[in-house]
């Protein structure tokens, strides 16, 4: 019999009369699994015979086995729990308001790379005494929350037209043993067999503390792992690991030393908050802008939008309630708004 308790676990026992005589478990049948994350194979072996039910078990195991190995490496992406964009054309650089500086160094680290990775490595073939790549293989976003992270992110897997694999925290962890770092392991392999892709670890600093710190041992494998998989990387040309972190000091000074470089994002300053605002308040003078912009210094772009999305609804339920055409938000709307947010948010 095979009892199932969840994907990826599995229980084996023979087929006989005493099914709960824990002497009977397996009964001289054998079955390994190897490469769980990569290079998957199944064998099962018994000395002597098998019975006609024990080949029927054989067959059911490797129809199993070989189904979810042989899949197709956005569905293994997915059934982990990461996300894989693989249409990124409907964001482009100009939803970003501001931001100059971050975009040149996130074009010569990132894009250029990517888009021209025979000229980075002639150039390595002309200067190094033995071939080594010279392109980034993972690159640290370093900034607050809300300050357009995963957004750029996005925007770069567009602008050089590969698959963008968005990896949360909760995807990886597993409550069961050794399962966390075999999953991040997949997720390479997984991007691996797309044959490139950008990578987004969100969060980082949640799969890998510090050592200095106390640290479980699931932690301790997963930062084994990400550091492994961030030397070896460039076996796939067109693919980079981003990072993402509020929490810089947090992370391993080991895998801090693995990015290549790392970018900040700085809140947005007065004139980048009412281009933000401009794009979701198209149809606010640029005076009213600058007033919004005024009334919220320190508030990231994310808060910006929530803010303009709340706006919208106070706005709806009035045209509602007093039966009124249709209308686009008036400004004292967006200003009560935005200050009733700045005071909550100030306590």
């Amino acid at each position: 019999m095979v009892h199932s308790f969840g994907e990826g676990y599995y229980a084996f026992q023979a087929l006989n009369r005493s099914l709960f005589k824990t002497e009977n478990i397996l009964d001289n049948l054998k079955v390994e699994f190897f490469g769980l994350t990569s290079n998957f194979r199944a064998e099962i072996s018994k000395k002597g015979n098998f019975s006609q039910e024990e080949i029927n078990l054989v067959i059911e195991v490797f129809r199993t086995a070989y189904s979810s190995a042989s899949d197709d490496p956005v569905s293994r992406l997915r059934r982990i729990g990461a996300s894989v964009y693989t249409e990124n054309s409907d964001l482009d650089w100009s939803y970003i308001a501001g931001y100059e500086e971050v975009k040149r160094k996130i074009r010569e680290s990132i894009i250029l790379p990517l888009k021209n990775p025979d000229i980075y490595d002639s150039i390595a073939h002309l200067t190094r005494k033995t071939f080594e790549s010279n392109r980034p293989r993972a690159v640290l976003f370093e900034g607050s929350p809300g300050v357009g992270k995963t957004t750029v992110a996005r925007i770069i897997a567009g602008d050089v037209n590969v698959p963008l694999v968005y990896v949360p925290v909760e995807s990886i962890m597993s409550k069961w043993y050794g399962q966390s770092s075999q999953n991040l392991a997949q997720i390479f392999d997984a991007t691996e067999d797309l044959g490139g892709a950008i990578i987004f670890l969100d969060e980082i600093d949640s799969l890998a503390g510090s050592r200095e710190q106390s640290m479980f041992e699931a932690t301790r494998r997963i930062l084994s792992v990400l550091l492994r998989k961030l030397d070896g990387i460039d076996s796939v040309t067109r693919t980079i690991t981003i990072g993402a972190t509020n929490r810089k000091h947090d992370l391993d000074h080991a895998l801090i030393s693995r990015f290549d470089q790392t970018i900040h994002f700085p809140l947005p300053n007065d004139r980048e908050r009412g281009a933000i605002f401009s794009n979701y308040a198209t149809h606010l003078s640029e005076t009213e802008l600058t007033g919004l912009a005024e009334l919220t210094e320190g508030v990231s772009g994310r808060s910006i939008k929530d803010i303009c999305e709340s706006t919208e609804r106070r706005w709806a339920r009035t045209l509602i309630i007093k039966q009124l055409p249709l209308s686009s938000p008036e400004y004292k709307y967006y200003k009560h708004t935005a200050q009733s947010w700045m005071e909550e948010h100030k306590r």
